[in-house]
């Protein structure tokens, strides 16, 4: 009888292991899917200032904007302090190692002959104990 008692506390006790492995797993991915919605949220919280915005000419709009590899506009460096939960300005929905993995916007013109303008935003953050940078990648046509 004792032995059947031993065996039960065993199978009990691989039963709460698996439940706590899996309790575990779960957290680590609603955290993965916040910070995905997150990034969401910040690259079509830039997009919309984009079209919000009522800049001289498309020139002036791809300076204010592109950012990431070195030279970064005025309206890019703006949104991209907010991005990092570390900054004094960072928003509701910020992400984590923002600093390390900068994100991109790149505005490529379409044509000569009207204003319109391919816009690709990129947003990076690499969450704590990940082993590498995660990505959101939104891409959008406006108009000047």
């Amino acid at each position: 009888m004792l032995l059947d008692a031993l065996i039960a506390v065993v199978i009990f006790s691989i039963g709460i292991l698996g439940l706590v492995a899996l309790q575990s797993s779960a957290i680590k991915l609603a955290g993965d899917a916040k910070y995905r919605t997150d990034a969401a949220m910040l690259a079509d919280q830039v997009i919309a200032e984009m079209w919000a915005n009522n800049a001289a000419s498309r020139a002036a709009f791809i300076t204010q904007y592109t950012g990431g590899s070195g030279t970064n506009g005025t309206a890019y460096t703006a949104w991209a302090n907010t991005l990092d939960c570390a900054s004094a300005t960072a928003a509701t929905g910020c992400l984590p190692g923002v600093t390390a993995n900068p994100p991109v916007i790149t505005v490529t013109p379409i044509t000569t002959d009207t204003n319109d303008s391919l816009v690709k935003v990129t947003v990076n953050w690499q969450a704590p104990n990940d082993t590498g940078p995660h990505s959101y990648v939104s891409i959008t046509q406006i108009g000047i």
